[in-house]
């Protein structure tokens, strides 16, 4: 009796504890992927402002100086946002790429006043190029991933290419137009970002946000690439803004879309 309860016991033992086991592993797989949709909303805003940051700095050292209180209040909302995601768990307090981002934020934040307009698109462009990677980072590390198998659905990575393709036509033209002159270098670099833009709306995306975007890029090639650019900044900053805000929509509800199947 006492070996057949020994038999028995030995395989109902094993099953419990794969059991727990498996339920173990789930929670912790849960508590991953929660940290990982927390860190990317948050690297998300972060990315939006230094975007922004990115634009009017560009306008300002090209002669729109009104938008140096917009500039100082977007450089504490980052501040803001930094700390909210170095406080959010300890894979990104320990992550090299983010010192690094940070490091080098610390240096750009107010290099717009050395009055470099070129370096300061570039040096914009590196950190957010380092920013998208290590958005992937996260959704590698975190298992993130497209989980609706929606074909209808533009992957949610891609949509940030698409909303820095934008990003970087919002910068160059807002400085175009501040200064109210368009090289041939920057229509040669604001024609190439019109095509990508172009060949990137979706035919699914909401009417509303095709037809503005289509504004914007007729807008680049009738009053930005032109002998004498006919838009104010501020006006052209506020519309490509607009077009970036309806590529991130899309990007809010990939997120949102993650979320609910896996919950």
């Amino acid at each position: 009796m006492s070996l057949m309860i020994i038999l028995l016991a030995f395989p109902v033992g094993f099953l419990l504890f794969l059991m727990f086991s498996l339920r173990h592993k789930k929670r912790q797989a849960t508590r991953l992927f929660a940290r990982g949709i927390e860190y990317i909303k948050l690297l998300r805003s972060l990315l939006t402002y230094v975007q922004q940051h990115r634009g009017l700095t560009t306008g300002f050292i090209n002669g729109n100086f009104s938008a140096k209180p917009d500039i100082e209040a977007l450089g504490a909302r980052i501040k803001h946002v930094i700390a909210d995601v170095e406080t959010t768990g300890e894979w990104m307090a320990e992550n090299v790429k983010w010192s690094s981002l940070i490091d080098h934020w610390a240096r750009l934040g107010m290099g717009y006043l050395q009055g470099d307009a070129d370096k300061n698109f570039k040096q914009h462009n590196i950190l957010i190029a380092n920013l998208l990677y290590l958005i992937d980072d996260v959704a590698d590390a975190h298992h993130l991933s497209k989980l609706t198998g929606d074909a209808m659905d533009t992957d949610w990575r891609y949509l940030l290419s698409i909303a820095e393709y934008i990003g970087q036509a919002r910068a160059l033209g807002t400085g175009v137009a501040a200064k109210g002159e368009c090289s041939s270098v920057l229509r040669i670099q604001l024609n190439h970002l019109r095509n990508k833009i172009a060949s990137s709306v979706d035919a699914s995306w909401p009417e509303k946000s095709r037809v503005e975007i289509h504004y914007l890029l007729r807008c680049i090639e009738s009053q930005l690439i032109v002998d004498k650019p006919s838009i104010d900044a501020s006006e052209y900053f506020k519309l490509a803004t607009r077009c970036i805000e309806h590529v991130l929509e899309q990007f809010d509800r990939q997120i949102d879309r993650l979320q609910y199947y896996r919950n």
